[in-house]
């Protein structure tokens, strides 16, 4: 099956013959409806026919802003489970609830360290600083593991913010310096890592997004970040164990790799921030989608998994937990 990633500014999508024809500029693309399993795409025209054909089968469109962001998306007709979504619903301000988000950020802590540690090891554990940014990493899971009261919000939220600082702040350590990395900021990203981290996790969460729809979830109704009303709450809290496993390792890559430099990308049009150049961008969502359909061992299932398979069967695994009430739930984790 195939993601159709459509970032050129004057694209124009239409419908003929069961095909979704791509025109941009002077070119024109081909592809099959039937191949089609998610679009993703920012300022992108679909004519009438392309829109109900994507609406009568159910193809999951997610509609991004310029820098990445969340813009929203378009549904059509779905399966669901009304079962799952009623055990959500019963469980959303539950105990339960705060003790699987203990887990999921454990999971993510987990996986910023461990990106930590692999460039630790490649540089032989000659930078300080990493290694101290590890060191303390460590010292905040064994905080996290140590508790046996019953999870608070604020204060988990609280620990995840440190240590998000915390492992950002680190990672500058991975980069040349002529990228000039110092840790997150966003709205706008004021360097080009930065703008590489926003637009990867908005196309994460568009994946993410496909797959809670698809295992019968409400995907505005979570259990760790606050339920604010317009935002895709379940969503990011089950993104939080793929950020440092999807998006960082492919940013990672794609600068060590030398296939993007700091001259790929160009000031927002405010001049307030930066985004990624149309080269850049095809670049980065390249490595994001080689990234996406890497096999990795999934533990659960003893077998090799596509990861973009692996980000559904996590969501479908969440819900047979609210339905049980069990909490065997583990986060995919760096190995």
């Amino acid at each position: 099956m195939t993601t159709l990633y459509l970032t050129e500014p004057g694209t124009v999508v239409h419908c003929q013959n069961q095909t979704l024809l791509i025109r941009r500029r002077d070119q024109a693309q081909l592809c099959r409806l039937a191949e089609v399993e998610l679009v993703v795409l920012p300022g992108i025209q679909l004519t009438g026919a392309a829109l109900a054909q994507l609406l009568d089968r159910g193809i999951e469109t997610i509609f991004l802003r310029a820098d990445g962001s969340f813009r929203g998306r378009l549904q059509g007709s779905f399966s669901t489970n009304p079962e799952s979504r009623l055990a959500q619903y019963q469980r959303a301000y539950s105990p339960w609830g705060l003790r699987w988000a203990k887990v999921i950020v454990r999971g993510k802590i987990r996986n910023q360290r461990a990106i930590l540690q692999l460039h630790n090891r490649a540089t032989r554990g000659q930078i300080a600083p990493l290694q101290e940014g590890i060191d303390v990493i460590a010292a905040y899971l064994q905080q996290l593991d140590r508790s046996t009261a019953p999870p608070d919000r604020e204060a988990l939220m609280g620990l995840e913010g440190i240590c998000a600082r915390i492992y950002y702040q680190s990672l500058q350590h991975c980069f040349p310096h002529e990228w000039n990395f110092t840790g997150r900021n966003r709205q706008p990203p004021l360097d080009p890592i930065n703008a590489l981290l926003s637009w990867g996790y908005g196309v994460l969460l568009a994946r993410v997004f496909s797959a809670v729809v698809m295992a019968g979830l409400d995907p505005y109704l979570g259990f760790f970040h606050a339920n604010l009303p317009y935002r895709p709450n379940l969503v990011l809290d089950m993104m939080e164990e793929f950020r440092p496993l999807v998006v960082d390792w492919a940013v990672l890559q794609v600068v060590k790799a030398g296939l993007l430099t700091p001259e790929d990308f160009e000031p927002s049009p405010d001049g307030t921030g930066i985004w990624l150049g149309s080269l850049a961008k095809k670049l980065f969502l390249g490595e994001l989608e080689r990234r996406f359909r890497e096999p990795l061992l999934y533990p659960p299932q003893s077998r090799r998994l596509p990861l973009s398979q692996i980000v559904l069967e996590q969501a479908r695994w969440l819900s047979r937990c609210l339905v049980s009430g069990d909490l065997d739930y583990e986060p995919m984790e760096l190995r």
